[in-house]
């Protein structure tokens, strides 16, 4: 296995799960899983890919904490925890892995919900030294209660007025008020900003187009999911995205894909059309 001792390899192991389902690094991930990756659990289709993609469509919001961790030759299994998946409970898990000239090559599994300590006959926790806390009280996008339109203008507006002339405005706040704390905005598949980045580019772009004026189009809800199709308009001042400012105007699309835990916004995947504002502005 390339490795000196049982310490090494779970340090390796529980790199790679942090790595993957609580960092959400996919390149860095692909160093510690095989390509010829051998997936046995009834919940994941076979192969490296249909691990990492099933990883990608589930909210920003899962976490993997680790309990124990036991080597038996090349064979590692780990008793841990998996939360902020969408579901109404945590999963503990065995998972037990084949390690390869270092790298995770096969896997099987075993997940159970959580149990409360009103559910447990054994009157002992599954996970750590405590029971599961209570279900928190439902609010819009909690538990699996589906959002409704009005519940997502709300959540989102603080967001979307910080972004009409943020000259003017406390961004940091209003951002505050619409997104958690560990909000990640995705600018492609796999890269993020944090909350406080995202402030320093709205930030950016107010200074460069002082006017800037971003409006809800549509908005639409499919679960705890809210999509926008937003409008942008403004008149640059000052270098935009490399751009010098001809005292020309643009006005371009935008669209976004959040994923709302607990009544605020935990992530979103965006999409804004820069090329077409540039170039009306260069005309």
């Amino acid at each position: 296995m390339g490795m000196k001792s049982s310490e090494e390899i779970k340090a390796v192991v529980l790199e790679a799960f942090d790595t993957l389902f609580n960092r959400r690094d996919y390149a860095k991930a692909a160093a510690f899983w095989s390509e010829t990756y051998i997936q046995h659990s009834a919940h994941i289709p076979p192969g490296r890919d249909a691990l990492f993609n099933l990883i990608r469509s589930l909210p920003a919001t899962l976490r993997y904490e680790n309990a124990r961790i036991m080597v038996d030759g090349d064979h590692v299994m780990l008793h841990g925890r998996f939360s902020g998946h969408g579901r109404a409970r945590s999963w503990i898990a065995a998972d037990i892995v084949r390690m390869e000239g270092g790298r995770l090559a096969e896997h099987w599994d075993v997940l159970q919900d959580e149990a409360t300590k009103e559910e447990s006959r054994s009157g002992l926790p599954m996970f750590g030294a405590s029971f599961a806390e209570p279900n928190p009280p439902t609010s819009p996008g909690a538990g699996g209660t589906p959002l409704t339109i009005e519940d997502a203008r709300i959540i989102v507006a603080p967001l979307y007025d910080a972004l009409n002339q943020p000259p003017n405005k406390d961004v940091a706040d209003l951002l505050a008020k619409a997104a958690h704390r560990d909000y990640k905005s995705y600018h492609t598949n796999d890269d993020w900003l944090t909350r406080d980045q995202l402030a320093e580019v709205f930030t950016m772009i107010g200074a460069a187009v002082p006017d800037l004026r971003w409006t809800i189009e549509d908005i639409q809800t499919f679960g705890d999911q809210v999509v926008v199709r937003g409008r942008a308009t403004g008149t640059p001042t000052g270098e935009l995205w490399g751009s010098k400012p001809t005292g020309k105007s643009f006005d371009t699309m935008a669209i976004d894909v959040f994923t709302v835990r607990d009544g605020k916004l935990a992530s979103d995947y965006h999409v804004e059309n820069w090329v077409g504002a540039l170039q009306q502005m260069s005309k």
